[in-house]
């Protein structure tokens, strides 16, 4: 039964034209080409995606400070990740006694959120990772299957058709003459173990850093000691090659992802869907 409707739905919205799209690993002395800027572009959209809706970004917002409380204390005075976070939550207009009752509640539980990667095939050939940050894993991978079934989609290995990635974005609080800034930073990001580094802006020495997922840590402490201000960081999955979508099946597939985006403790969700501007 299951499969047949899996049928009838990718006949009714074909996917078409797969097209390869492979991350950058080695330095670059120069600006990125337009094949590197796109694949940050369609993470941004993702995520932008993700934080649509003001409740559940909220929600989100929530668990990046809790997550920052557990892996540093709830001072931010001395937790950056937490600083960050906070700030963070401000500029997307969260009240800050909303903000101190998240504080309060997280330093006095004693409950540990964990990540899990959850891998889906949706209409046959959509490929997604869902990250997810929770302390109810079981729980919440049976909502998830509720949604998945009406939706045509189903729990599937996807994951090795994907790219991990490390990625930091860091200002440089020490003075260097623009010309000179790629160059700097590239001898700090082989120092500090990443693979590649992008320069963001010239006008506010944005840095992006790539590291192997498992490092992206240790790259952020050492960046820190050659004084860089870390702003954001992630473990990313990129598609190894992506599929472009009709108009009904990014209707059926946006509608997946709304619904997938309401369970609490859905942090990300990146997938090989390419992106149309």
């Amino acid at each position: 039964m299951f499969k047949s409707l899996r049928f009838v739905a990718v006949q009714c919205s074909p996917i078409l034209k797969p097209s390869n799209v492979r991350p950058v690993r080695s330095f670059h002395l120069s600006p990125w080409n337009r094949a590197g800027h796109s694949k940050w572009q369609n993470i941004r959209h993702i995520k932008a995606l993700n934080d649509g809706r003001k409740s559940v970004l909220f929600i989100k917002l929530s668990r990046q400070i809790r997550l920052a409380i557990q892996a540093g204390g709830a001072n931010p005075a001395v937790n950056n990740t937490l600083r960050a976070a906070i700030d963070e939550a401000l500029k997307k207009n969260m009240p800050n006694s909303t903000i101190q009752g998240i504080l309060k509640k997280a330093s006095q539980s004693s409950t540990q959120l964990k990540k899990f990667c959850v891998e889906i095939k949706a209409f046959d050939q959509i490929n997604v990772i869902c990250v997810l940050y929770t302390d109810r894993f079981t729980q919440l991978k049976m909502e998830m299957a509720t949604i998945l079934r009406k939706n045509f989609a189903m729990f599937n290995d996807v994951k090795h058709l994907f790219d991990e990635q490390g990625y930091i974005e860091a200002i440089l609080k020490t003075e260097v003459p623009s010309d000179e800034l790629l160059s700097v930073c590239t001898e700090h990001a082989i120092e500090a173990g990443a693979e590649d580094v992008e320069v963001m802006s010239d006008d506010s020495k944005l840095l992006r850093f790539i590291c192997d997922p498992t490092e992206i840590e240790k790259v952020k402490t050492q960046l820190e000691k050659l004084g860089y201000s870390i702003e954001h960081s992630e473990h990313a999955f990129f598609p190894k090659s992506t599929i472009k979508l009709n108009p009904d099946a990014t209707e059926a597939y946006e509608k997946l992802k709304e619904k997938l985006k309401t369970i609490d403790g859905v942090e990300d969700i990146y997938d090989n869907v390419e992106v149309v501007y």
